[in-house]
């Protein structure tokens, strides 16, 4: 189906509905990552129409079909204007479960725990794949993070590392290298009003079963202990990944 066709159904189309028209898009360009530029019109309706559906009270399955949908779209850095907005990264982060701004940080953590069913675990984790190619591929995008003090919300996060399901906490830690990495600026703030380098090392030691038995010394992994997960050597490699940009010298490019 095209792209006049989905859009031109969509104004009318009921949640099941949309979330058949979506589900239909995201299959047929699952694996697509070079787009059409005659297109590119359509495709910036199609990010603005998706919002849209996110921003209604819908059901959590069709909040994931939108959200796979929009990861597809956020790969394409020309349409991504709707999305780079303030309301567009609100959506977003609502639906990664990352409070932001003014709120109340402390709440993430039975924010996460109130989740009840796959569904719901999979709609926050498609989000926060959406925010990292967001972010990634959008320079307005990543102020917008800046004036949502999105860093903040990120660090309330890693206090609760403990009880991350293992997606959750790679993309995580993923947006948060690459909000690191792209924007400078916000490293001084990570470091000194967040504590970052701390919490990011207490995140570590939790992924690496890591039990000191000096100041700097580790105890070492007992013979019959198991090889350490994969997934926890993913989660190991982001969280190290962001430290290196919280901890190089920025006068000194050490």
């Amino acid at each position: 189906m095209d792209l006049n066709g989905i859009l031109s159904q969509l104004e009318s189309a009921n949640e099941k509905d949309t979330e058949r028209l979506l589900h239909r898009y995201s299959q047929e360009n699952t694996q697509t990552f070079t787009f059409d530029q005659k297109e590119e019109a359509l495709r910036i309706k199609l990010c603005q129409s998706v919002l849209t559906v996110l921003g209604r009270q819908v059901q959590p399955s069709c909040q994931k079909t939108c959200l796979e949908t929009l990861r597809i779209l956020s790969r394409d850095k020309r349409v991504l204007g709707p999305v780079a907005t303030v309301e567009g990264m609100l959506v977003l982060t609502g639906m990664a479960m990352l409070r932001t701004g003014e709120e109340d940080w402390h709440k993430q953590e039975t924010t996460h725990d109130g989740l009840q069913s796959e569904e719901e675990k999979r709609v926050v984790v498609e989000a926060l794949k959406c925010l990292c190619n967001v972010v990634y591929n959008s320079a307005a995008a990543q102020q917008v993070c800046v004036d949502i003090q999105l860093a903040s919300s990120l660090c309330a996060s890693l206090r609760f590392a403990h009880t991350w399901q293992h997606e959750v906490g790679l993309f995580i830690l993923r947006l948060f290298f690459l909000l690191s990495a792209l924007r400078p600026d916000v490293r001084g703030v990570l470091r000194k009003d967040c504590h970052a380098v701390r919490l990011l090392t207490e995140v570590l030691e939790h992924t690496l079963y890591v039990h000191w038995v000096g100041t700097y010394e580790a105890a070492r992994p007992e013979p019959q202990d198991l090889p350490l997960p994969a997934e926890n050597n993913e989660r190991a490699m982001e969280a190290l990944k962001a430290l290196f940009n919280l901890t190089l010298s920025e006068s000194r490019n050490e």
